[in-house]
């Protein structure tokens, strides 16, 4: 599968990239997750719905974090010039955005109907300004494929936010502690990222190079819009007509799923967008480069997103208690819209790589076109979170199809190559899933722990075994990929 010497490097780097940035954001995740599991048991969905309001308002201003420079920072060759001119721009802009979510904080409220939400978003805002100079090292990083010194910094700014939102936690401070916990946690990260690399910032902002760079990042830009929307559209819905509970409860399901399946394409695709430019200049590089990342994110993805839905009620038993138990129907939707959506991930790599991240926009935008009415009616006639979930997966199952189409066609890969991509791991998770779903049945009298140990070891034996059985050919190029990834590592 792997012809020539550059797509043998692609594939080594690509995961071993990946490798190094998904370790960066599992453990850092980890301590997250640990930290909301003891949080779910102080603080309560009032709290963290309150959260939601913020955390929603600000990921809308996320749109103008930066532009597209950063993204543009990647794709231009790199220069001092070039660089000095993003940092400022970056801490412009950043306080820029900070200044606006004062002002619009009173009109979240009023969206909200709830008083609270003014004063969480102002202080949260803060994280702009703190996290512009960081933003700027770790894009530089990213561009020197330097992934593993991305660790340490990630690493301390979610142990920080971990523990210090348990700290207030236990201080009686509420809502307030995951507020703080993430300003502080932002604020570790910058100082680190400042030490991890010898570059500094010099007194140059040209206007020449600022246009440069916003011509490319503007095109990313509107892709950006259409993204923040459809990330966040479903908080902003189940906020207004479901209310500050039900938010919190939303909040909480939608974190599983996003640790465990979203932010692994997450990580591979940041990994793939500075790849892709560097192989431009091969021929049918990043067609075979597509194939390939799009195989081995299914091979991961797949039996992760369906095992979690199979084991999300002894899962929340044991870490969220009873007290979260409403949130496992929506732990179950959203975990197969996460394993759908990581499917079509690393395309919008290939689209910004190619120099044509308006793709992005527009396949985007018909995303949206499905998804808002859709919200719509599961917040204001089904009025239910878990409505909301499984509107989410028949979207991404629509999104995911025309992105891989579009992918394929762009790259001039045949479409039924796709199929072949991501069939080794449809077949052995369904069949995993079929083993799992008869465990769970025959032991549903049993405690969660049973449940728990039980479904994960019949899962991964069951889809290991199926796929050694079926796609051996498969387990073979993964392992030799492997092997030599760990040479370079």
């Amino acid at each position: 599968m792997i012809q020539n010497q550059p797509n043998a490097n692609f594939a080594r780097t690509a995961i071993y990239g990946t490798a190094v940035r998904y370790l960066v954001f599992f453990s850092g995740k980890l301590l997250l997750f640990i930290s909301t599991a003891v949080l779910a048991r102080l603080l309560t969905k009032d709290d963290f719905g309150v959260v939601g309001f913020a955390i929603t308002t600000i990921n809308f201003l996320d749109v103008m974090s930066n532009l597209g420079i950063g993204p543009a920072l990647i794709y231009y060759p790199e220069s001092d010039k070039t660089s000095s001119t993003a940092f400022w721009a970056n801490l412009i802009i950043s306080f820029g955005i900070f200044g606006i979510a004062w002002l619009i904080a009173p009109l979240a409220a009023l969206y909200f109907r709830d008083p609270r939400a003014v004063d969480v978003i102002r202080i949260l805002s803060l994280t702009y300004p703190i996290s512009s100079i960081s933003g700027t090292y770790a894009t530089l990083l990213s561009k020197k494929l330097s992934f593993n010194r991305t660790f340490l910094p990630e690493f301390l700014r979610a142990m920080t936010k971990g523990l210090s939102s348990i700290a207030f936690a236990y201080a009686g401070l509420g809502a307030w502690s995951l507020i703080i916990g993430q300003i502080c946690g932002e604020a570790v990260a910058t100082i680190v990222y400042w030490f991890s690399l010898p570059w500094r910032p010099a007194f140059i902002m040209e206007v020449t190079t600022i246009k440069k760079l916003l011509d490319y990042g503007l095109k990313y830009v509107s892709a950006d819009i259409i993204s923040i929307v459809l990330l966040n559209l479903d908080y902003l819905l189940v906020g207004r007509f479901l209310g500050v509970e039900a938010l919190g409860v939303y909040t909480l399901a939608f974190r599983l799923p996003d640790l465990i399946v979203l932010q692994f394409a997450r990580s591979l695709s940041s990994v793939i967008f500075p790849i892709y430019s560097k192989m431009r200049g091969i021929p049918n590089g990043m067609a075979k480069g597509f194939f390939l990342t799009t195989r081995y994110i299914s091979l991961i993805t797949v039996p992760l997103g369906l095992g979690l839905a199979l084991i999300a009620k002894p899962f929340t038993q044991i870490v969220f208690t009873d007290k979260w138990i409403e949130a496992v129907p929506a732990i179950q939707g959203i975990a197969i819209y996460s394993m759908l959506l990581s499917l079509s991930y690393n395309a919008g790599g290939a689209y910004k790589a190619s120099g044509r991240p308006q793709i992005n926009t527009w396949t985007g935008l018909s995303r949206l076109i499905l998804l808002f009415p859709s919200l719509w009616w599961a917040v204001a006639v089904a009025k239910s979170i878990v409505a909301v979930s499984w509107v989410h997966v028949s979207v991404a199952l629509a999104g995911t199809l025309l992105n891989m189409y579009v992918a394929a066609r762009m790259l001039e890969l045949p479409f039924r190559d796709m199929g072949k991509a991501v069939f080794p791991a449809l077949l052995s998770g369904a069949l995993m899933a079929g083993a799992v779903f008869g465990f769970l049945v025959s032991v549903q009298n049993f405690g969660a722990w049973v449940q728990l140990i039980g479904g994960v070891v019949i899962g991964g034996v069951t889809y290991a075994a199926s796929l050694w059985f079926f796609q051996p050919d498969v387990i073979s190029d993964a392992v030799q990929i492997l092997r030599e990834t760990l040479k370079k590592g």
